[in-house]
Formats: C-alpha cells, structure tokens, sequence
C-alpha cells in the first residue's frame, strides 16, 4: 500500500488505472456532485461525497444492479470501484 511520497501526498497510481471507471462512477454514481481534482489510493467514497450513507447506497446499487453495503464503500475508492464493476459485468449464479 502507498502511504505518500516525499511531501506526504499519497500517491494516485491505482486510482488513474481506472480513470474511465471512476469517471463513470462519479457521473453516474455520485450524479455529479463535483469532479475531483485529484483522488489518492487511499481516498474513500466519504472523502469525495456529502451524501448520507442511504443515498450513496442506493445510487451505488442502482446504478451497478447489484447490492452494495457500507462495509463495500470503507473501501479505497479504486478498489470500490473495481469491485462494482466487476460485480456488474458478472454476477453471482
């Protein structure tokens, strides 16, 4: 896990290897609350949204058809991320 750089910033290597996912997830999602500037691998959805829980579960949920429970969204948002997506794209039997 990248805990920094030289001047304490975390790093943001995993988070723009997805780039196009977190786009989707932050326009759809998160319906456009704002775009980040910039989004460490250790930031979590509460670093990047107000919304109370309830509503970012439902959105998460809705827009990836699948169930979504806050212990998902303490996640690291690219690791969030990547999870739902996969759960999209092949769901449980």
């Amino acid at each position: 896990m990248t805990t920094g750089n030289a001047n304490g910033v975390s790093s943001d290597d995993k988070t723009r290897q997805i780039e196009l996912l977190a786009r989707e997830f932050f326009e759809q999602a998160l319906s456009g609350e704002y775009d980040p500037i910039f989004v460490s691998d250790e930031a979590t959805i509460w670093d990047v949204s107000m919304e109370a829980p309830e509503e970012l579960l439902r959105r998460c949920s809705e827009h990836y058809e699948t169930s979504v429970s806050i212990e998902d969204l303490k996640q690291p948002l690219w690791k969030l991320i990547r999870q739902l997506d996969d759960r999209r794209n092949h769901p449980a039997a």
